[in-house]
């Protein structure tokens, strides 16, 4: 049978010398045949060596100029497969650094009560940590962002923001957050902001509207 290139493999390689395994079902007189190897002439070297599993015997060939390979030494009359074991291991390795922890927390005063539309009013934060600015925001009874965000420095332990009441109604809540770090935030409970207490005066037997004071009838 002709050179079949499916046969040919190489088993080590340097910059100058490869060896080859090559398994045919050839005699080993077939392979030394003159031009058996011609067809890859291009990759077989001089100073290569074939190992030949062929139908008769186990041989070291060595390759000579242009694809001729030499007589060689037979090894085994009795062409024993050839046993190539291989192995391997995979190494891995990491490791981290110590990573210190860090307690970050924010907590809201009560928010002030009577609040009515238009009413300026002022919520405080106390924070733990270092917790550097804090953000503000007025939220409503759907949970969008009414008023804010208000950013807010930290000092000696806390800040505060100042808002103006909204329309009257229910299920308004103040949100704190560090700005840093969101996931340390605090909503407070829901509050109402109603219509404005009328200031009244009186003057003989009739109650009239005043303005300025705190006097509430």
């Amino acid at each position: 049978m002709p050179f079949d290139p499916r046969g040919l493999s190489s088993l080590a390689s340097t910059d100058s010398f490869t060896l080859w395994l090559y398994v045919t079902t050839d005699t080993r007189a077939a392979v030394l045949a003159p031009g058996y190897f011609t067809s890859v002439a291009a990759r077989l070297q001089p100073g290569h060596v074939v190992v030949l599993q062929s139908a008769d015997s186990l041989t070291f060939l060595p390759v000579r100029s242009s694809a001729g390979v030499g007589n060689g030494l037979v090894l085994d009359a009795s062409a024993p497969p050839l046993r190539l074991n291989g192995s391997t291991a995979l190494g891995f390795e990491f490791s981290l650094g110590p990573v210190p922890a860090e307690t970050r927390s924010v907590a809201l005063d009560p928010v002030p009560t009577g609040l009515y539309i238009g009413r300026s009013f002022t919520i405080g934060a106390r924070v733990t940590g270092p917790v550097t600015s804090l953000s503000f925001s007025m939220l409503n009874a759907a949970g969008a962002v009414i008023a804010g965000p208000v950013v807010v420095a930290v000092a000696s332990g806390g800040a505060s923001a100042s808002f103006t009441a909204p329309d009257p109604g229910s299920g308004y809540r103040i949100r704190v957050q560090d700005t840093a770090e969101p996931l340390a935030a605090q909503t407070s409970a829901s509050f109402v902001v109603t219509e404005p207490f009328a200031l009244l005066t009186e003057s003989g037997a009739s109650l009239a509207a005043a303005e300025g004071g705190e006097l509430l009838l």
